[in-house]
């Protein structure tokens, strides 16, 4: 750990030599030597950064003529990058009277041996607030057009989501997701990171009433005769086993084809599980029926207790809600799951999470 440490003050010392080029570079236009429209842009590309991380390095090197004691500090490796870049960061807007008075309180935050680099940040955002009230909306509109969303497929057919949100989406997207996001019981193995991917699709799906999609089956894959995977709009192939979970609460059409894939006839829809009967789970049901599991029936998908292949029925006796979570991994691991019947014309769930578990199918308690 020491070595690290000591690491870690080379590679400060290394930003500060890079820091004091850059700005000789950007001085001398160099970056139009090589058709960059800025240094930046030259710095991301020579060095194989982000552009976040070379725009950090830039920002730091254009301020430090303004920050003598912290260019000082960092210099002499006193001062670590992440502070300098920092304070930095948070004097860039400001003149040079504010920068002078504005420096030694955050240079005094960041060597105080209890603070971090966020408890400095947010110091210089309070500066700024100070000095100029009435920038606060025209800086909290400028955040709002930086905002953006990007989902990109991945090379085996998963989303990868990433983007930048203003501070009011990301409370409201951060209080729609975290109720549903809390370890359930003390077998949740989950990371937060994959408990607010489900609790997004607990969301998204509203117990299966809402969304559409188009899957390609075949009826061997639906039936358990085969595992050829299911074919989505895009093209991308999903599980055998995940194309049955999502028929259970689906309406299947019958479509025929012929040789060329052609579509000749397109058969009348059937729900499996009815309106009506969703009504009737929800007033036997408060929450999901997995032992633990607090997410709200009415956002909870309706679920086949014995699985509609081969032989479970669209029956009451046989549904019951399962998050949209629950039900994904009930419909991959049957063989790990407990069901208790209540007595009381409902059933509870255990989930199993490990294979040397083997427990009797049903359990009855009257």
């Amino acid at each position: 750990m020491a070595e690290i440490v000591a690491l870690a003050r080379a590679i400060d010392l290394a930003e500060a030599a890079i820091a004091t080029r850059l700005r000789l570079a950007e001085a001398g236009k160099g970056h139009h030597l090589f058709g960059r429209r800025s240094i930046g842009a030259w710095l991301a590309a020579a060095t194989g950064s982000r552009t976040a991380r070379a725009g950090e390095r830039v920002t730091l090197a254009r301020q430090l003529p303004r920050l003598p004691h912290t260019a000082g500090l960092f210099a002499s490796g006193r001062l670590s990058f992440g502070y300098a870049a920092t304070i930095a960061s948070a004097t860039r807007h400001l003149d040079d009277a504010e920068t002078e008075l504005a420096e030694p309180i955050l240079l005094e935050l960041a060597r105080a041996s209890a603070s971090t680099v966020e408890d400095v940040a947010r110091a210089g955002q309070t500066i700024i607030e100070t000095i100029d009230p009435e920038g606060r909306l025209a800086r909290a509109a400028a955040k709002t057009e930086r905002q953006h969303l990007t989902i990109a497929e991945t090379a085996d057919g998963m989303g990868r989501v990433s983007g930048l949100l203003d501070p009011e989406l990301k409370m409201q997207l951060k209080t729609w997701l975290e109720p549903l996001a809390v370890k359930t019981d003390g077998t949740d193995m989950r990371s937060h990171a994959r408990r607010m991917a489900d609790a997004l699709a607990i969301r998204l799906s509203e117990g299966g009433r809402r969304t559409v999609m188009h899957v390609s089956v075949t009826e061997q894959t639906l039936t358990g005769q085969s595992e050829e995977p299911a074919l989505l709009e895009d093209g991308t192939a999903i599980p055998a086993v995940d194309a049955r979970r999502m028929a259970y609460t689906a309406e299947l059409r019958r479509v025929l084809r012929d040789a060329d894939g052609i579509v000749r006839d397109f058969g009348r829809a059937r729900r499996l599980a009815s309106a009506d009967q969703r009504e009737a789970i929800l007033a036997r049901y408060r929450t999901c029926c997995r032992v633990g599991c607090d997410v709200p029936a009415y956002l909870a998908e309706i679920d086949h207790i014995e699985p509609w292949y081969p032989t479970g029925r669209t029956d009451l006796d046989n549904l019951a809600p399962l998050c949209a979570a629950d039900n994904k991994w009930k419909s991959r691991h049957p063989d790990r799951v407990e069901v208790i019947d209540q007595g009381d014309g409902t059933v509870s769930m255990r989930f199993h999470r490990y294979s040397k578990f083997r427990p009797r199918r049903w359990t009855d308690r009257r």
